[in-house]
């Protein structure tokens, strides 16, 4: 009896420290606040700018973003302030309420408490969970579709059906990753009620919200059409190629994105570790196919759901877009192991792990404070150099960044220019040349590249050297250039 008293004293007690640690991880990253890159101020100012009922149209800037999603974050700036922590407060805040829905989902699959453990430490730790916990963007919404929408299946199957449809109906207007999750996951109990015609009626109920749901939605959709399609652009190398000749090489790319902060020994062994890694998911995937083929499917429809549409061309199957698919490797990756957990001596092997991990984890929490992305600074530096009479002139990539700053610190100028991104690096050159030489110029590049379009940075450069004073400044993914007489 004592033993089972102790044994159920050090699980609590390593739970409770793994949910602390995870909060601190995600709150230390939310108090850092790092600043705004094209897409979070791109959308800051759609919210900002917009009406409510301007964020379910086209957005400005290239942006695409589920509607709902702004909406509260609209309401927010409206109830609080238009700062960087407003906008990211709901993506912070859905990334805390993860971590118990991921640990309660985690019971249906994995049955040794340790090999639970396991799964929440690592999910607690992962570094892309991390750190888009705290950016204007709905990427963690999306990891909360994919786990929420296959839990409340499990949990409620068809006993609440027209509940479960409305959830379903309005997911997508928080999450368009959701959309995906919810196909396969349709086509799963489409197959479960062929098998079982006594649920047919609530098979039927459950699709009714969202056949009532759907033309809205593709009104939306349809209303996005074009950013829809030049981001398809963007992303296009995430796609997988008909003769699947890129897709062991998106693979191991998945696998290097989700078992962050082991990058490093990862890339010790670049090819060895990662198929080990896709060899233990694999062997977890069997163990649960093998226990109970419906879960199996549940669990990893958001996987099946994204190879098929990537091999179609609809959605990349690369980097923070399948973020939502980082929990199903986790806990597949869990699973291949969780016989080694079940032995006696499983919380000696989570404690030696955890311990092991607080190198990699300090390391890339450090990491992620020095990542090239403190753009302020540039802004901050124009704002104290610039004079008057001087001309400001930005590329489309560093407009809304600009204009967000400079309303956030009071720096207002009429003499600023946005240029449309060129093809032609030479012709650009040849325009700067045509500039007015009585003038003093302050560029500003950022390093997000649209699809076809030139890197202007060396030609200022050389205009710059050639009018003969050039200062270039650098602090995060934009570049601040000075060329005066």
């Amino acid at each position: 009896m004592r033993e089972i008293l102790k044994n159920n004293k050090i699980y609590f007690i390593l739970l409770i420290f793994i949910f602390i640690l995870a909060i601190c991880l995600r709150l230390d990253m939310y108090i850092f606040n790092r600043s705004f890159w094209f897409d979070e101020a791109a959308l800051a100012l759609n919210v900002t700018d917009g009406s409510f009922f301007d964020l379910f149209g086209r957005l400005k800037y290239y942006q695409s973003a589920p509607p709902m999603f702004l909406f509260e974050t609209k309401i927010l700036t409206a109830l609080f302030a238009t700062q960087e922590r407003i906008f990211r407060f709901i993506p912070f805040l859905c990334s805390l309420f993860l971590l118990p829905l991921f640990y309660v989902f985690s019971k249906y699959f994995l049955y040794g408490r340790y090999t639970r453990l396991f799964a929440l430490f690592l999910f607690a730790i992962n570094t892309n969970l991390i750190y888009y916990s705290t950016e204007f963007k709905p990427y963690a919404l999306d990891v909360f579709a994919a786990i929420s929408l296959p839990f409340l299946v499990l949990l409620l199957k068809f006993k609440r059906p027209v509940l479960l449809g409305i959830i379903f109906a309005l997911f997508p207007w928080y999450s368009y990753a959701s959309g995906l999750v919810e196909f396969a996951l349709v086509f799963v109990l489409f197959a479960y009620v062929l098998k079982n015609k006594k649920h047919i009626k609530s098979f039927l109920l459950f699709l009714l919200p969202q056949i009532i749901n759907l033309p809205l939605f593709a009104l939306h959709l349809g209303a996005i059409e074009s950013t829809r399609s030049f981001m398809a652009k963007i992303w296009s190398w995430g796609y997988i190629q008909s003769d699947f000749s890129n897709f062991t090489t998106l693979f191991l790319e998945n696998v290097f994105y989700t078992f962050h902060p082991y990058k490093i020994v990862l890339k010790i062994f670049p090819l060895l570790l990662p198929v080990l890694l896709g060899l233990v998911c694999f062997f977890g995937a069997v163990l649960i196919f093998k226990r109970n083929k419906l879960k199996f499917y549940l669990l990893l429809c958001p996987f099946f759901a994204v190879l098929f549409f990537a091999y179609f061309g609809l959605y990349p199957f690369y980097d923070r877009m399948t973020l939502f698919l980082t929990p199903i490797y986790l806990m597949l990756f869990a699973k291949g192991l969780e016989r080694f957990f079940q032995k006696s001596y499983g919380v000696i092997l989570l404690v030696i792990f955890m311990l092991a991990s607080i190198y990699p984890v300090a390391l890339a929490q450090i990491n992620m404070k020095n990542l090239p992305s403190q753009d302020l600074a540039i802004f901050l530096k124009l704002k104290e150099n610039y004079k008057k009479g001087d001309m400001i002139i930005l590329d489309e990539t560093s407009t809304p960044q600009f204009i967000y700053y400079s309303r956030r610190y009071d720096f207002h100028t009429k003499n600023v220019m946005t240029e449309k991104m060129t093809k032609d690096s030479y012709g650009y050159l040849i325009y700067l040349n045509s500039l007015n030489k009585s003038k003093n110029y302050w560029f500003v590049r950022s390093n997000v590249r649209f699809p076809d379009t030139a890197d202007t940075r060396d030609a200022i450069e050389f205009f710059g050297r050639d009018r003969g004073k050039f200062i270039r400044y650098n602090e995060g993914k934009t570049d601040l250039y000075y060329v005066g007489k």
